[in-house]
């Protein structure tokens, strides 16, 4: 039996979404807590080389974090170095299938299963932005819970009723063929559907910019609050100018040496927090400027910025990046097939509809105004039922 090990935090989305997935491939795993713990924190850096958690071990051997191991898993070679087997059956055809296991995904497999409709749930991961939202306060029914508490209260509701699933999957094209559509995936596999329902939701943006990739998680980092104290004592730059990276300036003026902010151009964040962060402490704040490129070789070591009002050029010393600059919709694997706005925001109608004969939308993945949970998990169900209805008309 293969041994895996995580050095995860007790509130870290990425980890939580680590273990969904490994939990997923009824996979055992032994768990790190490095929350309150800077010799087990100093002991991943030292194994991993890493800043960011989680980091994943297989037999001693360093998977990275949450994305590689995703990454590995959408391809494949995850399974192939567990000798784990093929779990659904790929010759069948689902009269439903779903894409993305976020509120509204998981909202319109538990009503396409309820309709009796064969039904298959595919997601890259589990939760979406769900999973990675440390509070909910405003979904009715529950005061206040954590995002990976209430994915995995959507996720429970999903097995109860034996839904297929195939998480740690990612679609990359959806095709026609006559009354069928074929999803293929970067594992190659393919599956087969009368009807699909696009749930992709939406992810992180990046810089794109020399470095980024490079370096990811080895100071460039995507969610300040599970890997902000990783980064005590030294000094940061945080790319944006919207609530999260307002946000973020303030949770690291306490816990870096010094604090960058950097933003194209004005902020968009909140009044309230634009007043707190211009009086922080350890917060330098740099509008106007625009990330050139990340250097370092095993780790961070500077960020160049170009100042957009006189195109001058200069080199921040830092250790870590923090990029908080918004979000965009999942559906690149579909732009040639479906409408979509400037955004890339699939177009729909109050049912769902894409354009396209059996192929639905939910979420924000979708032109919706509101991008809410409890909009997102109504659409997933409206969607659901457009697909019930349109299968009952088909002769």
């Amino acid at each position: 039996m293969a041994n895996v090990e995580i050095y995860s935090k007790e509130w870290c989305p990425y980890c939580a979404k680590a273990k969904a997935l490994l939990k997923s491939k009824d996979l055992s795993y032994r768990e790190i807590n490095v929350t309150a713990d800077e010799a087990l924190q100093q002991e991943m850096v030292t194994r991993s080389g890493r800043r960011t958690v989680p980091q994943i071990f297989l037999d001693g051997e360093s998977l990275g974090g949450y994305d590689d191991l995703a990454n590995l898993n959408a391809t494949g070679e995850l399974d192939r170095r567990l000798g784990i087997k093929q779990t659904i059956d790929l010759t069948k055809v689902y009269d439903v299938a779903v894409i993305g296991a976020g509120p509204a995904g998981l909202a319109a497999a538990i009503y396409a299963v309820r309709k009796n409709l064969s039904t298959v749930l595919i997601a890259f991961d589990l939760g979406g932005q769900l999973g990675t939202t440390y509070e909910v306060a405003n979904y009715p029914g529950f005061q206040l819970v954590t995002g990976p508490d209430l994915v995995q209260k959507f996720f429970a509701h999903v097995e109860q009723y034996g839904v297929e699933k195939l998480i740690g999957e990612k679609v990359t094209a959806v095709a026609i063929e006559g009354r069928c559509k074929v999803l293929k995936t970067a594992s190659g596999r393919e599956i087969r559907a009368k009807t699909v329902i696009i749930t992709t939701g939406a992810q992180k943006r990046k810089l794109n910019i020399p470095g980024e990739k490079e370096l990811a998680g080895k100071g460039v980092v995507y969610c300040s609050t599970c890997d902000g104290p990783l980064f005590k004592g030294l000094t940061i730059a945080i790319i944006g100018g919207g609530n999260s990276a307002l946000e973020a300036a303030l949770e690291m003026d306490g816990v870096a040496q010094k604090v960058y902010l950097v933003s194209r151009g004005e902020w968009t964040g909140d009044e309230i927090l634009q007043d707190k962060v211009v009086t922080a402490r350890r917060v330098e704040v740099l509008k106007q400027h625009q990330p050139v490129e990340i250097h370092g070789k095993e780790q961070v070591a500077g960020l160049t910025i170009k100042d957009l009002r006189t195109e001058v050029t200069r080199r921040l010393e830092v250790q870590g990046v923090f990029i908080e600059i918004g979000l965009f919709p999942q559906t690149d694997f579909v732009l040639d097939l479906l409408k979509t706005n400037e955004q890339g925001e699939i177009q729909v109608d109050r049912h769902g509809q894409t354009g396209v004969r059996g192929i639905f939308a939910a979420g924000d993945a979708t032109d919706s105004h509101d991008k809410q949970i409890i909009i997102a998990a109504g659409e997933g169900a409206k969607a659901a039922l457009a697909a019930f209805e349109y299968l009952v008309k088909q002769v």
